[in-house]
């Protein structure tokens, strides 16, 4: 429902004109601290004007009067309607009378902002998301200071996705296709809410005359024997306390129990249920920070190169044994989050593998090797934390590695099961 501010009319003593009639003025209520207040330009002498009821005596000037009003009313509340904000400079040009401006001619910026503040506040954006619409926004003020509602159409859209390619190229990033699909997706989801709020937007990705590229799926996986040589770095070139040992243990425990970055970053001590012949990892991931993706428990097995990291971890806890540790302690010391996947690079070029090693891939490193080992979809479904196997699938990677391992143990059909012969009968 839609609530009107409710004015009133007052005449302005102190600037009584010399044929002793005082203009009319309008009130509203406060905007940013202050009640705006406009001319009406309607002049009245005080004998003409009764001040208790705040109209003029005059059945004729009534009339006039209320017609201005329901004029004021109509407006505001046709700017209500549109979304837009009712600032002191909108009242002054409706009480004024003025033509509302060229819609088209407002700031693209201006409902950039605006969708994101109320997605946040309806709580339906989360702070990652924010943060990325945030690198949008700034990567649009690098290609151009200002933006009209009316500049955008098919060739803004397709220059803005050439200048981030190019922008990509100079910082030696080359064209990193996931972060223009995002910077472009950001875009779209702006036009259409400009385009819903009723306001004229060209909106080229309704025509087809624009597309948003699909990212490339990220295969970052450690086969095998990368994974040893990124273990055999601990306490060698990684040592105890250091950035990279941190980092490195908590990306090799992850690649034991597949726990995203930021369930690392917070699990504790009391994580671990130790009352059972096999360690569980028990947790409720932090994903979304979302109500209806919360509270979905999340229970790993802990495997032998898990309960080896384990050690490695309480190594870095003042040497303290696992077993005497304080379950309310954090398992990880991460100072920050945005040192990990650089200090990963590092890591894998110090561990001789050539692949764009960030942290995600320690959960495709623990879904591909747990499917290699055996494990069924539905079983490691659960272990990451997924609703569905679609999404469990994409996790899990293949590889002429994997298949060479998968030969040696014999996941084949047998040839001697088919073609045996039996003997014959005398």
């Amino acid at each position: 429902m839609i609530k009107l501010p409710t004015p009133t009319l007052y005449l302005r003593s102190d600037k009584r004109k010399k044929n002793g009639r005082m203009p009319l003025y309008i009130r509203f209520p406060r905007i940013d601290g202050e009640e705006p207040k406009y001319p009406m330009g309607i002049d009245l002498l005080p004998e003409e004007w009764d001040d208790k009821t705040k109209e003029p005596i005059d059945d004729a000037l009534k009339l006039i009067i209320e017609k201005e009003l329901t004029r004021i009313r109509t407006r505001i509340y046709n700017v209500l309607v549109n979304g837009e904000k009712l600032t002191k400079t909108c009242l002054r040009e409706i009480v004024a009378n003025e033509e509302p401006k060229d819609p088209g001619d407002a700031s693209f910026y201006e409902y950039f902002d605006k969708y994101v503040l109320e997605r946040r506040q309806a709580g339906k954006m989360t702070r990652s998301t924010e943060k990325g619409y945030d690198t949008t926004r700034r990567a649009l003020k690098e290609f151009r200071e200002k933006i009209r509602i009316k500049d955008i159409d098919a060739k803004f859209i397709n220059d803005f996705e050439r200048f981030l390619v190019k922008r990509g190229r100079e910082h030696g990033l080359g064209d990193v296709l996931g972060t223009r699909a995002n910077r472009l997706k950001h875009v779209r989801t702006i036009v259409l809410d400009i385009e819903r709020r009723g306001i004229p937007i060209k909106n080229p990705y309704r025509t087809r005359e624009c597309e948003v590229p699909k990212a490339a799926e990220n295969d970052t996986f450690l086969e095998y024997d990368e994974l040893k040589r990124m273990y055999q770095l601990l306490g060698l070139d990684a040592e105890i306390g250091s950035t990279e040992f941190r980092v490195l243990v908590m990306f090799l425990f992850s690649c034991a129990v597949g726990i995203r970055l930021s369930d690392a970053l917070c699990i504790t001590w009391g994580a671990l249920d130790v009352t059972q012949e096999t360690i569980i990892v028990h947790l409720i991931p932090k994903k979304g920070d979302k109500p209806w993706k919360r509270n979905r428990e999340v229970n790993i097995p802990l495997s032998t190169f898990g309960e080896r990291m384990i050690e490695w971890i309480a190594a870095d806890d003042d040497g303290i044994p696992f077993s005497q540790v304080e379950r309310e302690n954090r398992m990880f010391r991460i100072s920050s989050a945005s040192t990990v996947n650089p200090t990963l690079k590092k890591l894998a070029k110090m561990a001789g593998i050539d692949k764009n090693l960030t942290y995600h891939a320690s959960r495709r490193t623990f879904a591909t090797l747990t499917a290699a080992e055996g494990a069924d979809t539905y079983t490691i479904k659960n272990y990451l934390g997924h609703s569905s196997v679609t999404m469990s699938e994409r996790y899990m990677k293949w590889s002429k590695q994997l298949a060479l391992e998968s030969a040696e143990k014999n996941h084949l059909i047998d040839i001697k099961k088919i073609v045996h012969r039996t003997k014959k009968k005398k």
